[in-house]
């Protein structure tokens, strides 16, 4: 149950009060938004169990970071966006693949993005390209011909004239430095 002080508080001081390590006021985020984010989840997903994990895990990764998430404007737009990205990682996972194939004759929810969340995909994106700048030079090189350019691990040693173990190995720590950065929550 929300307390009626921390109910009124507007989104930015609430989240202030969580960076502080403020229970009650997570508790209160957690009371507001839960359901439609665990809504947003199951009408993209069409799995309950599903949509539960990836809010919870949504909430648990925002506890865990939340000394370093920056949110200066609406807290559900944020989670939102979280939201979104988890339930693309999960989309990305062969079960969800073969379950999405017997759905094929199924409708697709119509999916819409407000203002607010475009804003917070942004500022997702824009933390993703930072942590990305970070990396060094032919590590970058490596793992932008591999997520954006689609390149093979072959074709990438091929490029570089690297042997496919030491692709494999710039790949492996690039994934291992971004989620550091990011934490598990995008990269999956």
């Amino acid at each position: 149950m929300s307390t009626p002080i921390l109910h009124q508080t507007p989104d930015t001081e609430l989240w202030q009060l969580v960076r502080e390590g403020n229970l009650q006021a997570y508790g209160e985020i957690y009371e507001q938004y839960w359901e439609t984010l665990y809504e947003s989840a199951y009408w993209r997903l069409y799995d309950k169990a599903a949509a539960k994990d990836i809010v919870q895990e949504v909430f648990i990764y925002c506890w865990q970071k939340r000394e370093q998430i920056q949110i200066t404007e609406s807290i559900v737009a944020y989670l939102r966006a979280a939201v979104r990205f988890k339930v693309l990682n999960y989309l990305k996972s062969e079960q969800a693949r073969e379950k999405y194939r017997q759905l094929a004759g199924r409708e697709l929810p119509e999916i819409t993005h407000s203002t607010e969340e475009t804003i917070a995909d942004a500022d997702l994106q824009a933390s993703y390209r930072r942590e990305l700048q970070r990396l060094p030079e032919k590590m970058r090189q490596l793992f932008i011909d591999s997520r954006d350019n689609g390149l093979s691990i072959r074709e990438i040693a091929e490029k570089h004239t690297l042997s496919e173990q030491t692709v494999k190995n710039q790949l492996s720590t690039a994934l291992k430095k971004l989620r550091e950065g990011l934490g598990n929550f995008f990269l999956d």
